[in-house]
């Protein structure tokens, strides 16, 4: 492979982007898109209510969450290519071993084993290996590796939902769990390799005539010195926060928009998310001349607070439209704030390990973000209140995401990521 790498008229890096993107689409719908396809034909399947079923998948979040720090440190050791074989052969079995279950128990156990792989392949091995590859475009390759997420649910997903429609769901977990085999162990032995040194390279962006060095060589916080920090909980809480609405939404539109009487809620919430599908590959294209992620994030923070405060207080054609495209728009940044926020915080020397205690707490909100506001609802009849609840979590993300802004340009934090850096000086903030 190294002269192949070495001949081509780009960096190899860019290469291992478009891995990225592929192998985040297919892991994607694999392991979250295609759960709404599962959810009502298990629930018919099985001839149980929808509650136990939710909760199988939901307790297979919980498991993923509480997975990604042991995960990200055994990237940060071995790195994504080993991570990405090791689960590109455990999670299809996994997947295969689900789909002949009978009985939600069964379904409990199998979805566990694939949340507990999932932090294996994704989304932590593709980012940490963008920050071994690149240097000028690293927050480029952040931004755009977020794609494949977006195009699992666009260009996967209806595939999933013909095979369940022409067969079973059975068959549509087979086939989910056949694509993940294929496409990401092609690409773990074929393509990706974990730094340019492997293959004799720097990194994209090195400076020719200047000692080569690596990501490694780069300034980091360890993940506990980066937990004892106030940045840390700062950025963490701000995304529990955000995620909650976000996550929220995209499980009770469609049934916000029925309690609303207002009809196509499925069409409209396509809609919002095509326009986050196509809007995010030229955002992260451009995210490399965002100098102040902070801003960034309190940007889109506000695009969703305002978004989803404008439908919580109408329903008028006027204010769906704009929901639908402030949600969309900003939306089309979400998945990019965490891993670019975490990057300019702490650096990318354990990049793993710090995402996965990072995801460990923000990812508690995309839990308990749906779970309360349909409590919320079955207690009052309205989605008024927990959307309001919503609004409100954006708006203190907002507020997080800013004092942090303040704390990342004091003298103090700069001296703690010289610390970090083991005395050397560390990159301005």
């Amino acid at each position: 492979m190294t002269p192949l790498a070495r001949r081509l008229p780009f960096h190899y890096g860019w290469v291992i982007l478009a891995a990225g993107v592929l192998g985040n689409t297919v892991s994607g719908a694999a392991t979250f898109w295609s759960v709404s396809v599962y959810v009502p034909a298990i629930s018919d399947d099985f001839g149980v209510d929808r509650f136990p079923v939710v909760l199988a998948f939901m307790i297979g979040q919980l498991v993923f969450a509480l997975v990604g720090p042991f995960a990200g440190r055994y990237i940060d050791r071995h790195g994504a290519r080993r991570a990405l074989l090791i689960s590109s052969a455990g999670l299809p079995l996994a997947l295969f071993a689900t789909a002949f279950a009978t009985s939600v128990w069964q379904l409990f156990i199998g979805w566990a084993v694939v949340s507990a792989l999932r932090p294996l392949m994704m989304p932590i091995p593709y980012n940490w290996a963008m920050t071994r590859w690149f240097d000028a475009k690293r927050q480029a390759a952040l931004g755009v590796v977020t794609v494949g997420f977006g195009l699992g649910g666009a260009a996967v997903l209806p595939l999933l939902a013909v095979v369940e429609a022409a067969a079973d769901w059975s068959a549509a977990m087979i086939v989910s769990g056949v694509l993940v085999f294929v496409v990401q162990g092609a690409l773990a032995i074929f393509v990706v390799r974990d730094r340019p040194q492997d293959l004799g390279m720097r990194m994209q962006g090195a400076v020719e005539g200047v000692a080569s060095r690596s990501a490694d060589d780069e300034w980091g916080f360890t993940a506990g010195q980066a937990v004892r920090t106030p940045m840390f909980w700062l950025l963490s809480i701000g995304l529990m926060f955000f995620f909650m609405g976000q996550g929220a939404m995209t499980t009770l539109a469609i049934d916000f928009f029925e309690s609303r009487a207002v009809q196509g809620g499925a069409g409209l919430l396509a809609a919002s998310a095509l326009l986050r599908t196509v809007m995010r590959l030229p955002f992260g294209l451009a995210i490399n001349r965002v100098d102040r992620v902070f801003r960034l994030a309190m940007v889109v923070v506000a695009s969703q607070a305002i978004a989803l405060g404008v439908l919580t207080a109408s329903t008028s054609a006027g204010a769906i439209w704009t929901w639908v495209l402030l949600w969309g728009v900003g939306g089309a940044l979400a998945p990019m704030i965490e891993p670019l926020l975490i990057n300019r915080a702490f650096g990318v020397r354990h990049f793993g390990a710090i995402s996965g205690v990072v995801t460990m707490i923000s990812f508690g909100g995309q839990i308990l973000g749906p779970i309360g506001g349909a409590a919320l609802f079955d207690a009052t009849g309205s989605y008024t209140i927990p959307f309001a609840l919503y609004v409100a979590g954006f708006v203190l993300a907002a507020v997080l995401f800013f004092v942090a802004s303040i704390i990342v340009r004091s003298p103090s934090f700069a001296a703690a990521t010289g610390r970090a850096a083991g005395g050397e000086t560390a990159p301005a903030h």
